[in-house]
């Protein structure tokens, strides 16, 4: 999920942060209610592009929210996972290297990154070195195409992407993630920017993404054992 404006808790206002606490406390129990296991998204900010820059009390103000947030997320059993994305979708948490300061701030155990192939690619210098430096702090992992399309479409190096998953045991979900507005709510592509529809049947690019995740897994596998010293 993202916040909505009028529930941004970087926001500088009590008043907006306290309705992004009560959204966020919903969302975590509704995850509860339905059997998930994780809440995850741009929970720490609105999703939207920002005009300014964040500001320290704003940036506070979220930290001490999600850690609040976490508390909860904690008792209930739902994993709390702080998704990493763009500067044209928020202008706080940009890079893992932020995301993971950002965690620390909160003081909490019970809160982990959400990276994102696309994102990743938009905003790291190394995608790869992200992927390590965030090592076990990375509790959910989306695969996406530069385009937002089929897998192996666009420019990202996948194969490093999946040394890197192998070198760090990456054990949680890997989940490939696409846009068409065929498919996809319109107020979510409209924040997504899915101008362009580069699909509009989900099934043949479902499944395409599957062997090619399972692809990628098998070969990072082999270079490993390949390179592995004797």
């Amino acid at each position: 999920m993202g916040l909505p404006l009028s529930a941004d808790i970087s926001n500088e206002d009590p008043a907006v942060v306290k309705k992004g606490e009560q959204l966020l406390a919903d969302a975590v129990k509704a995850v509860r209610d339905i059997g998930g296991s994780k809440l995850g998204g741009i929970l720490y900010s609105a999703h939207t592009k920002y005009a300014t820059q964040p500001t320290d009390r704003g940036r506070k103000n979220s930290i001490a929210a999600i850690a609040g947030i976490a508390d909860i997320a904690k008792v209930v059993g739902v994993d709390l996972v702080l998704e990493i994305v763009n500067r044209f979708e928020t202008n706080l948490l940009n890079t893992a290297a932020q995301g993971l300061d950002f965690i620390k701030a909160t003081g909490s155990d019970h809160v982990a990154l959400h990276l994102d192939t696309f994102h990743m690619n938009i905003e790291e210098a190394n995608p790869a070195a992200a992927i390590r430096l965030a090592a076990d702090k990375i509790g959910y992992f989306h695969i996406g195409e530069s385009n937002r399309g089929y897998l192996g479409d666009g420019v990202i190096n996948f194969d490093l992407i999946f040394d890197a998953l192998l070198d760090i045991d990456y054990q949680r979900d890997i989940t490939f993630e696409s846009f068409s507005s065929a498919v996809v709510d319109e107020g979510l592509s409209i924040a997504c920017a899915i101008w362009r529809d580069t699909w509009t049947d989900n099934q043949p690019l479902a499944e395409h993404a599957k062997s090619f995740i399972e692809l990628k897994r098998a070969e990072a596998a082999r270079r490993r054992k390949t390179n592995r010293k004797p």
